[in-house]
C-alpha cells in the first residue's frame, strides 16, 4: 500500500487550515471571506494545532532535536535544509518552518514507509488571510513512480480539501518551466504538487486565498 487513504498526514493538513483560519479571522474580523470555511474534524490529533504567531525560522539545529530515541518509533528525520528551495517571502510575508506540525508528521507510518526526511512552513499574510502551507519530502530511493506520485497527489488533496466543502477538480498547468498538478476545492483553497528530481523530493503546498500564494512560491521555487 502505498498511502492511506485516511492518513495523519490528512488529518493535520486539515487542522492546520483550521488553525490558521481561525487565527485569522480572531486577528482581522473578516479575514474568513478570503478563505474558505474549515472545521478541524472531530478525529483530528487536537496537537496538530499551532499558531503562525509561535512559528520560529527555520534552523538546521532542529534536525537533532526532532530525531526518534533509541528504542522509540520508527520516524521521519526532519531535514529543514530541504526548504531551502523556496522563496523567502511570500507576497511580502516570510516563509516559515513550522515544527509543531513536522514532530506530527514524522511518525505518520505512510511517510516513515516512503520518506527519507521532510519539512514543513507556512507563508501567511494575516491582514488578507491569504497563505500558502508547503510541505517538502525527501523520497527514499526507488520510491518514486507515476503510481506512488498519483496516490500522494489523491491523499494530500482529500485531506486539504475535506474541510472545504471537498475536491472540485484536478489539472495540470506549467509553472517555472516545470509541470505542476493542481486541485481546487470546493469552498475554495487550492492545491499544487510539483516533482523535483535527483533527488527525488515533492513540494505539495494548500494555498487559500486571492493572492495565489502557493503560485507564487513555485515561481521562484529554487533549482
Amino acid at each position: 500500500m502505498i498511502l492511506r487513504r485516511r492518513s495523519a498526514f490528512q488529518l493535520i493538513v486539515v487542522t492546520l487550515l483550521a488553525s490558521v483560519l481561525a487565527l485569522v479571522s480572531a486577528a482581522c474580523g473578516a479575514a474568513t471571506s478570503a478563505a474558505p470555511s474549515l472545521v478541524v474534524a472531530a478525529d483530528s490529533p487536537s496537537s496538530a494545532a499551532t499558531s503562525p504567531s509561535a512559528i520560529p525560522s527555520a534552523s538546521p539545529s532542529a534536525v537533532a532535536s526532532t530525531e526518534a530515541s533509541p528504542g522509540a518509533s520508527p520516524a521521519v528525520p526532519i531535514d529543514p535544509s530541504l526548504l531551502a528551495i523556496l522563496p523567502a517571502t511570500v507576497g511580502g510575508q516570510g516563509i516559515n518552518e513550522i515544527p509543531e506540525i513536522e514532530a506530527n508528521l514524522m511518525t505518520d507510518p505512510s511517510l516513515v514507509q516512503n520518506a527519507s526526511s521532510l519539512a514543513v512552513a507556512l507563508g501567511i499574510n494575516m491582514n488578507t488571510g491569504d497563505f500558502a502551507y508547503v510541505a517538502v519530502i525527501q523520497v527514499k530511493p526507488l520510491v518514486f513512480s507515476n503510481a506512488f506520485y498519483l496516490s500522494w497527489r489523491q491523499s494530500y488533496d482529500d485531506g486539504a480539501c475535506s474541510q472545504s466543502d471537498g475536491l472540485k477538480g484536478t489539472s495540470t498547468t506549467t509553472i517555472a518551466g516545470r509541470q505542476v498538478f493542481t486541485g481546487t476545492c470546493n469552498g475554495g483553497a487550492e492545491t499544487y504538487h510539483v516533482h523535483l528530481a535527483a533527488p527525488d523530493r515533492l513540494v505539495s503546498i494548500t494555498s487559500v486565498g486571492t493572492g495565489q500564494y502557493g503560485a507564487l512560491v513555485l515561481a521562484s521555487l529554487k533549482p
